[in-house]
């Protein structure tokens, strides 16, 4: 593998903790699996290397560059992982010091959020706050210290946020399952408590490296140390690009890793191999506006960018801009895949979803529901979880009338009402058959699905899947009930038959469920993204892509910044960041439009336009007026 001279000075050393300091486009991936090669050129052994990354995609990925690379089968690199499955396999081991069992079950969102519900209406809390507790939940565990963060923030209005986790907390260890978030924490606290089983990592792991560093959170920053041994650490990102602070992540570890880590060295990797030079040099200049941050001089050496900053009435004049701009490259052969409309909030796509179809352009919107949240998805992977986790009483709850077997929320709550102790539904449900408690259709039906769930028990996922169809006529049931056409069926068929060919690749349905568990969203398969045309995203989902045209549309006040994080000034610097990881999405063209009104509402030009038409003179961008096209 080729590398630069910054990217070879970075890879070669060795000796202390190390930090890479990687702008945009500068190579980051390609130097941190260059560095795991030259590890095992040295004599490391691969089985004995962690090297963490935020995203499924991104562990295959480098996977897969290894095997190029060295010539090493891939199982040869099991530690190549993300946090949350690297913790995952720790956990499994070690669990029942915390009082569970294996196997220990992963809690999807779906299922973590039927636990809140069930919990804010046994509280008579409004359900409406559901998403907010289920963030503090979790923003509270990836602090490092739960307790602690809900002294800072008790509550939320009236809601005592810690009567909240206690009974969610119950909830979970019940059930023997654990959340994405305790994963993390579970494990920490098994590595911090326990010495033994520390050392044995420490002296295991002989070298770790951690991807896009700078959005580690306090756990995963307690992680990291407690597993690095001898100053074997190796971590690569871009403080420039920290843009999960709300989700918890805490940029400080990033710029304080010199003082953290004894005799630390620092590399930077400044050359932007991506971006022609006029659209670095708007990025470079906005960045220098936040106060905290670490100081490179980001360059390319492509010229002939061309940036544009352009003013509208309202949303439906910008958006018709766009789409006649858009048409304008495309017929100068730039691919409507190669161009972007990157947003603050969701809801400004709709304006260009309109006019766009007004206008016949092609488009795909790539911040849709993941694959796993689809509601024939979620029905079938509910009957193989209830089948091999019969304490799971949300997805048993979600399959007892799929298909319709005539059990309504009343005979749910008799079958609840049956529970004795810790009872779980199901429990509750075989105990109510041998007590003759149900009658009719609805005996006949209880009896067909739990045989059935013993049924599949022992079967591979696949073979389980079939018998599920067969058992219980889905896939009628999908045609006729839930379709809203043919066409929906066929995409709803289609996801089933994915379904069927992720889970052969699995020997038990165990195994299935916790790689399904822990690939969340980021190795899905999406029907959006295999559609051609103009993408549509959110600044954040934007990360990590690039494209040749990039129209960050709504620049405006109130909305970008985006008015919940204007409350201070490191809120500010985020939504600066978030800017300028828009900015460097693109290669060639870069467009910044804001309109007048949005919703109706008036709003001046985003403070970020203000600051690049006032720094930058060598790209001389242009700012616009336009009020009739």
């Amino acid at each position: 593998m080729k590398l630069s001279q910054q990217q070879k000075s970075a890879v070669e050393y060795n000796g202390t903790p190390t930090l890479v300091v990687a702008g945009a486009g500068a190579g980051k991936t390609r130097t941190l699996t260059a560095k795991v090669a030259s590890l095992i050129s040295q004599g490391y052994d691969p089985y004995r290397i962690l090297a963490i990354t935020f995203t499924n995609k991104a562990a295959n990925e480098m996977k897969n560059r290894l095997v190029s690379m060295t010539g090493i089968p891939i199982k040869s690199f099991p530690w190549v992982r993300t946090f949350h499955s690297a913790c995952f396999q720790m956990l499994k081991k070690d669990c029942e010091l915390l009082g569970y069992q294996n196997p220990i079950q992963i809690y999807t969102t779906y299922q973590q959020q039927k636990i809140l519900k069930d919990i804010l209406a046994k509280l008579n809390l409004d359900k409406k706050n559901l998403s907010t507790v289920s963030s503090q939940i979790s923003n509270a565990k990836n602090s490092g210290n739960p307790l602690e963060f809900m002294d800072r923030k008790p509550r939320i209005g009236s809601i005592r946020l810690v009567d909240i986790y206690n009974e969610y907390e119950k909830g979970l260890k019940n059930a023997n399952a654990v959340d994405f978030d305790n994963i993390l924490l579970l494990t920490r606290n098994i590595l911090r408590d326990y010495i033994e089983i520390r050392e044995n990592y420490q002296n295991f792991f002989q070298f770790v490296l951690v991807d896009e560093y700078q959005d580690s959170n306090n756990l995963q920053e307690d992680l990291t140390q407690l597993l690095m041994k001898n100053g074997n650490l190796f971590c690569v990102g871009d403080d420039w690009q920290a843009i999960y602070g709300f989700r918890g992540s805490n940029v400080n570890h990033f710029l304080s890793f010199s003082k953290k880590y004894k005799n630390a060295q620092v590399f930077k990797l400044e050359q932007n191999y991506r971006s022609f030079n006029e659209i670095v040099d708007i990025a470079n200049h906005l960045i220098k506006n936040n106060e905290f941050k670490m100081d490179k001089q980001c360059f390319s050496e492509k010229s002939g960018g061309t940036v544009n900053m352009l003013h509208f009435e309202d949303e439906s004049e910008e958006a018709m801009w766009v789409s006649r701009k858009i048409k304008t490259l495309h017929e100068n052969n730039v691919p409507y895949e190669k161009m972007a409309v990157l947003y603050r909030a969701k809801f400004c796509s709709l304006s260009f979803e309109k006019t766009f179809r007004a206008t016949s352009l092609p488009y795909r919107i790539l911040d849709s529901k993941g694959f796993f949240e689809r509601r024939e998805i979620l029905d079938i992977t509910c009957y193989l979880l209830a089948s091999v986790f019969p304490k799971d009483d949300t997805a048993l709850e979600r399959i007892i009338n799929v298909p319709r077997r005539g059990i309504g929320p009343a005979m749910v709550k008799k079958i609840n009402d049956l529970k004795e102790d810790n009872m779980s539904m199901q429990d509750a449900v075989r105990k109510g058959l041998s007590d003759k408690a149900f009658s009719g259709k609805i005996e006949k039906g209880l009896s067909e699905l739990i045989k059935l769930l013993d049924d599949i028990k022992s079967l591979t996922p696949d073979e389980a899947i079939h018998m599920i169809f067969k058992k219980t006529g889905y896939m009628d049931y999908l045609k006729d009930d839930i379709s809203t056409d043919a066409v929906d069926f066929t995409s709803r068929q289609e996801n089933l038959e994915q379904l069927i060919y992720a889970a052969s690749q699995k020997e038990t349905i165990r195994e299935y469920l916790e790689e399904a568990a822990l690939v969340k969203e980021d190795t899905e398969e999406d029907d959006e993204k295999k559609k051609k045309g103009v993408n549509l995203l959110t600044i954040h989902g934007s990360k990590g892509l690039e494209y040749t045209a990039v129209f960050i549309i709504g620049c405006e006040e109130q909305l970008f910044p985006h008015w919940r994080s204007m409350n201070s000034d490191r809120e500010i610097e985020e939504e600066r960041r978030l800017m300028y990881v828009a900015i460097t999405r693109a290669e060639q063209y870069l467009f910044l439009t804001s309109a007048d009104f949005r919703k109706g509402r008036f709003n001046p030009p985003s403070r970020f336009i203000d600051e690049i038409k006032a720094a930058c003179t060598k790209s001389k961008p242009t700012l616009k007026k336009r009020r009739q096209i």
